[in-house]
């Protein structure tokens, strides 16, 4: 199965998070974690509005930021099936190279503890703000 030419740009560039907006480069990231997104998002959320985001692997706080940012379409290795429903439910694009109901290994281990997070939040909007207020 070939993969999505965003994804072949996000491995080749070994990076964690990749946004493009027409085409065009908006965001990219190495580092790991939701911290790049989480950081888009606060800084930059006009960025993502509608555009094209990359990431290895996209869990259920993954997608309130997506969602709340507006993404346009979500490209990822692995999604999980509550995250895959939550994108499902707000028309959101996506493609995955497989859905699995939990992340597992790495990904699982960095998005777990904010997972949980994003479930007890409920909206996209209470999870975000939850998230400022951490960072404050």
């Amino acid at each position: 199965m070939a993969t999505d030419p965003i994804l072949d740009r996000m491995t080749k560039g070994k990076l964690r998070l990749l946004v493009e907006s027409d085409g065009q480069l908006a965001i990219a990231s190495d580092r790991a974690g939701l911290a790049p997104l989480r950081d888009a998002v606060f800084e930059h959320a006009s960025l993502l509005d509608g555009a094209d985001v990359a990431m290895p692997a996209v869990g259920i706080a993954a997608v309130l930021l997506l969602i709340h940012a507006k993404a346009g379409r979500v490209y990822t290795n692995v999604i999980t099936h509550e995250a895959r429903k939550a994108l499902d439910g707000e028309g959101i694009e996506h493609h995955a190279g497989q859905a699995v109901k939990k992340l597992a290994d790495e990904a699982g281990a960095e998005f777990e503890a904010v997972d949980a997070r994003a479930r007890e939040a409920v909206t996209p909007l209470a999870f975000v703000e939850e998230l400022r207020r951490q960072a404050e």
